[in-house]
């Protein structure tokens, strides 16, 4: 993971909705970073608790994260915003900038289309509702609450990879 090779050995990394740690809390990981999962769900916390006995994990949301100001040198957010409401994904930022201190990375995938219908969509068998805004309206959210989008692109399978920087205190 290439996040795990860019910041600093030891790295204090939050995984937000972590699931089951796998496999991104267990590159970090074996990066040699220790890491702090949240998902506001108990079944896939014991999960992760069991695939990554080195960290650990904490029950909470994204856009009310329990943890101090200031306290993380990075998070990702793999799977999980374009699953938000877009008012709650703006909350979710906006609780994400509140954690992670200057100059830390945020690693997010989302849509890279404006699309606020909760259109229905299947993963592994169980159906989500999806949410997205588009490229620049991340980019606007996240300058709004103290990031700098650095990178945005796209795998083969249309999925779209967001890199931000802190850069400035929550306003």
């Amino acid at each position: 993971m290439k996040l795990a090779s860019s910041i600093p050995h030891g790295s204090f990394v939050l995984d937000v909705g972590c699931v089951n740690g796998i496999p991104i809390s267990r590159a970090l990981l074996a990066g040699g970073h220790r890491v702090i999962g949240l998902d506001s769900s108990g079944a896939m916390l014991a999960k992760f608790r069991h695939n990554c006995p080195k960290a650990f994990a904490a029950r909470g949301i994204v856009q009310s994260i329990p943890f101090a100001d200031c306290m993380f040198d990075a998070a990702v957010a793999w799977g999980l915003m374009f699953h938000l409401r877009p008012e709650d994904a703006i909350k979710a930022i906006a609780s994400v900038s509140r954690v992670v201190k200057i100059g830390a990375p945020f690693l997010f995938t989302s849509g890279s289309v404006d699309g606020f219908d909760g259109k229905a969509g299947t993963m592994n068998g169980v159906t989500f509702p999806y949410f997205s805004y588009s490229v620049d309206s991340y980019r606007r959210i996240l300058g709004n609450h103290g990031f700098k989008l650095i990178d945005v692109h796209a795998d083969s399978g249309n999925n779209t990879y967001y890199l931000a920087n802190k850069t400035e205190p929550q306003k």
